[in-house]
């Protein structure tokens, strides 16, 4: 009984292996080609690799020998367990929209492109962006974002066509063209605005994703702003590779970012 248990077990977690192959394609093909969208695909093929071993070549003997090995593993393993649903409830503990905060800027974080189209997840920001900004037709936007892997132009000059397209006026639009991560969305928009207005400007709203908002702010606050959020709601086709590559990225910023 305890043996057939152990199996079902193993098929359990071949089962999400093969899910974690099947959403690295379908985010792939919705959002592009990246590191963070294959990331489940490499985690998934690892794990289908493992437990193809276990059952089929070892005949279920351990993978690994050592048995205070096999101990740390398990360890190992429980701890990014915990890790991660304490993370997950912070996120979404933060994800709430704060959409009656005026402020003098709006900061809209890029979300990549498929050449020079914009992806659902930066559509959805755009969105928001324009229903701040018809609110309060005095705040100026940033829209922040570099050029990456499979763009054939900037993020920020993908996202200026866009709000002109819907009736912004692009003297309200300024564009941070050289960030390549979160931590430099909120550098170089600093830098920006101290540039523009020769002073430095502390109080933000900025529009990002509900999975992003929690690590948006943490960044935001160590450059000096004083950000308050909009946040968006993610696709169900990307959210589960989302918030997946944002357990990561979090514990990055938290422990490198500076």
């Amino acid at each position: 009984m305890k043996g057939n248990f152990g199996i079902r077990l193993y098929y359990i977690l071949m089962l999400f292996g093969v899910l974690g192959v099947i959403d690295a394609v379908l985010t792939s093909i919705y959002t592009g080609i990246n590191v963070g969208t294959l990331f489940p695909g490499i985690v998934g093929g690892i794990i289908i690799i493992c437990v193809y071993i276990k059952l089929w070549v070892r005949k279920g003997q351990p993978l690994i020998q050592n048995s205070l090995a096999r101990k740390l593993t398990c360890m190992l393993v429980v701890l990014s367990i915990l890790s991660f649903t304490f993370a997950e409830v912070l996120i979404i503990y933060n994800s709430s929209s704060q959409e009656d905060v005026e402020a003098g800027y709006l900061i809209i974080l890029g979300a990549g492109l498929r050449g020079s189209d914009i992806t659902l997840i930066l559509q959805e920001r755009l969105q928001k962006g324009i229903v701040y900004l018809e609110k309060h037709p005095d705040t100026k936007v940033i829209v922040s974002g570099g050029q990456g892997f499979g763009e054939s132009i900037t993020e920020a000059e993908a996202m200026e066509r866009y709000l002109i397209s819907k009736g912004i006026d692009g003297k309200r639009v300024i564009k941070e063209d050289k960030a390549t991560s979160t931590m430099e969305n909120f550098t170089f928009s600093r830098e920006i605005l101290q540039k523009t207005e020769g002073k430095d400007i502390n109080c933000i709203v900025v529009v990002t994703s509900d999975f992003h908002m929690l690590r948006a702010k943490l960044l935001a606050r160590r450059v000096g702003f004083e950000p308050y959020g909009i946040t968006c709601s993610t696709p169900i086709s990307v959210r589960a590779n989302s918030h997946i590559r944002e357990y990561f990225a979090l514990i990055k910023s938290i422990l490198i970012d500076r």
